[in-house]
C-alpha cells in the first residue's frame, strides 16, 4: 500500500498570538522542518494542507468549498487529490508536533484502516490513518461548510484505535510557552 502524509498545517495560531505554527521556530528551525524530519522516512510521499509549502516544494492542498471545515477539511481536500491513488493509506499529522514517533506510520498501518493514535489516556485524533475511500463514505451525508472533528470522524468510521507508549511523542506547540519549553527537547 502506498503511505501518503499529510500535513495538517491549516489552523488560524489563535494560541500563537497569530503567528503561523508552521513557521514558528524551534532550535532556529521552522516547526514544518522538525515534522519533516520525522514523517518524511515512513512515507512515500508527503502534501501539505494550508497555505503554503514552506519554502519545502511540496504539494500544497487547499481547503475545498465542498467539504467541512477545520482540520477535517484537509483530509477532504486530500481524499479527493488521492481518489484515483488505488490502495492509498493517508496519514495526518499536526505541524505543531515535532516530537511524533518515527515508527507512527508503521504501527497505525499494520493492521485496517482508519487508525487512530491513543498515547497518555486519550485519544490523539491528528494523528490518523485513512483511506481516501473511507474519507469520502464518512462525509458523503455531511453538510459542506460544517465543523467537523476528527475525533467524531474517527469515532464514526469505528477507526481502529493503536496505543503509544510514549505521550510526549504527541505533544503540540500551540503557544509560545509550548514553544520555549520545547527547545531544550530539541534533539
Amino acid at each position: 500500500m502506498m503511505r501518503i502524509g499529510l500535513i495538517l498545517a491549516g489552523g488560524q495560531a489563535r494560541r500563537m498570538g497569530g503567528i503561523d505554527k508552521a513557521s514558528a521556530i524551534l532550535n532556529g528551525r521552522p516547526l514544518i522542518h522538525h515534522v519533516l524530519e520525522r514523517l518524511a522516512p515512513q512515507v512515500d510521499q508527503v502534501l501539505i494542507s494550508g497555505r503554503s509549502d514552506y519554502g519545502s516544494g511540496l504539494t500544497v492542498l487547499a481547503d475545498r468549498t465542498d467539504g467541512p471545515t477545520g482540520p477535517a477539511a484537509g483530509l477532504h481536500a486530500a481524499a479527493k487529490h488521492l481518489a484515483d491513488v488505488p490502495d492509498c493509506g493517508l496519514i495526518t499529522v499536526p505541524v505543531d508536533a515535532p516530537f511524533l514517533p518515527l515508527d507512527l506510520v508503521e504501527r497505525l498501518c499494520a493492521g485496517p484502516l482508519p487508525a487512530i493514535a491513543h498515547a497518555g489516556g486519550r485519544m490523539q485524533p491528528a494523528f490518523s490513518a485513512w483511506t481516501p475511500v473511507e474519507v469520502a463514505a464518512q462525509l458523503a451525508h455531511r453538510p459542506a461548510g460544517a465543523g467537523l472533528a476528527l475525533i467524531q470522524l474517527a469515532r464514526d468510521a469505528n477507526a481502529r484505535t493503536v496505543a503509544f507508549e510514549n505521550p510526549g511523542a504527541f505533544r503540540n506547540i500551540n503557544s509560545a510557552e509550548d514553544l520555549a519549553a520545547a527547545e531544550a527537547d530539541v534533539d
